[in-house]
């Protein structure tokens, strides 16, 4: 967590400074954060190769509210729902995201860097491994209509 007032502010060519981390915490599973977060009202939902957790700020500190063993890519968040896509056992997990509670599992493949994309009551999800260089793939998807 940085305070936006202590970043650095310094002229191009004068000595680069940091300034203004007030909080340093653990991921939700202990790996490195190469995911997007995603905001819902006052919670932060991150997720990595290890787990999936939500943080809101209370006393000028982000605090965890919650977290699971879960890994997952880039969180979303939509009709009042957090999606999360496990691309180590494939699925997209749709939480309730002031709770955590798994409300279920969408069977898709595992993959790699794969996002859901939600919209118009469609869950969305890219297949495959962007490393394996494939030039076709399919997409998963799911409908409330």
């Amino acid at each position: 967590m940085l305070e936006l007032s202590g970043l650095d502010g310094s002229a191009p060519g004068t000595p680069a400074h940091t300034g203004g981390e007030l909080q340093t915490l653990p991921t939700p599973g202990g790996q490195q954060v190469f995911t997007a977060p995603a905001v819902w009202h006052d919670l932060l939902f991150v997720a990595d190769d290890g787990g999936t957790g939500a943080y809101r700020i209370s006393g000028g500190r982000l605090k965890q509210v919650w977290s699971n063993g879960t890994p997952g890519t880039s969180p979303i968040v939509a009709g009042g729902l957090l999606y999360v896509y496990n691309p180590n056992g494939g699925g997209v997990v749709a939480y309730r995201p002031s709770s955590g509670r798994a409300l279920t599992t969408l069977a898709t493949p595992p993959g790699h860097w794969n996002s859901p994309i939600v919209v118009d009551g469609h869950v969305i999800e890219p297949t495959g491994d962007d490393n394996d260089h494939l030039l076709t793939g399919s997409l998963v998807i799911y409908s409330t209509h």
